[in-house]
């Protein structure tokens, strides 16, 4: 009798049905888990921040053209002469008078104008009035209307320290029987000499091209003939 039973319950139209409702929810649970499984995970952003344009190799000629700038900026300003400030209470005087009477001129500040004639050294190195070669030169101006130098004068001023100083080609570059105009102090009247510190120094004019002058005097004398 309970096999019989057993048998009815295993062969019953509800137990069946049951079996074939319950199947394709399971297949589908199945399916829904491993297409969950099969999506990729989101990709992670990187906490490193993107490289700002500032830090780009493209900037690099940005900064070469603002330091040739500043280069360029800083020459401009080397190359600009030094303002000169104005020498108080000069005494305007011939350089005969001067050697004639130095002792009138002591401690003044003079100005005078004379041919250049050399380079020399006759104004160094003695004690009485020194001005040292070390840190000095010393030059020697003609009489007026005459090739004999005023050796009585002596005349010394300071090298200048910077080869790029403007000054130092105007020196460079005087020739004999140039027209310079001196401003100066008389420092000392050693040997009853006139002992001049050069302040400023200017070419106020070329001395005479000899070979033009040559041929003027020659063409003057064939006209007077």
């Amino acid at each position: 009798m309970e096999v019989m039973k057993k048998k009815a319950i295993a062969t019953s139209p509800l137990s069946s049905t049951m079996g074939a409702s319950i199947l394709p929810l399971a297949l589908a649970l199945v399916l829904s888990a491993g297409t969950a499984l099969a999506q990729p995970k989101p990709a992670v952003k990187s906490a490193k921040p993107a490289a700002s344009a500032e830090s780009k190799p493209a900037d690099k000629p940005s900064d070469d053209k603002k330091k040739a700038e500043e280069k360029a900026s800083t020459d401009k300003k080397e190359s600009k002469p030094a303002v000169e400030l104005p020498i108080e209470n000069v005494v305007g005087v011939q350089a005969e008078d001067l050697v004639r009477a130095p002792s009138d001129y002591l401690g003044k500040n003079i100005r005078f104008t004379a041919p250049f004639f050399s380079f020399s050294n006759v104004a160094l190195d003695y004690k009485p009035a020194l001005r040292q070669s070390k840190t000095h030169f010393s030059f020697l101006v003609l009489r007026p209307n005459s090739h004999v130098p005023l050796s009585e004068l002596k005349l010394a001023m300071p090298i200048p320290k910077d080869e790029k100083d403007p000054m130092s080609k105007v020196i460079a570059g005087f020739k004999e029987k140039d027209e310079l105009e001196i401003t100066g102090k008389v420092f000392a009247v050693a040997l009853d000499e006139p002992w001049v510190d050069v302040l400023r120094i200017k070419k106020i004019k070329s001395a005479p091209d000899d070979k033009a002058e040559k041929e003027k005097t020659e063409k003057e004398k064939s006209e007077s003939k």
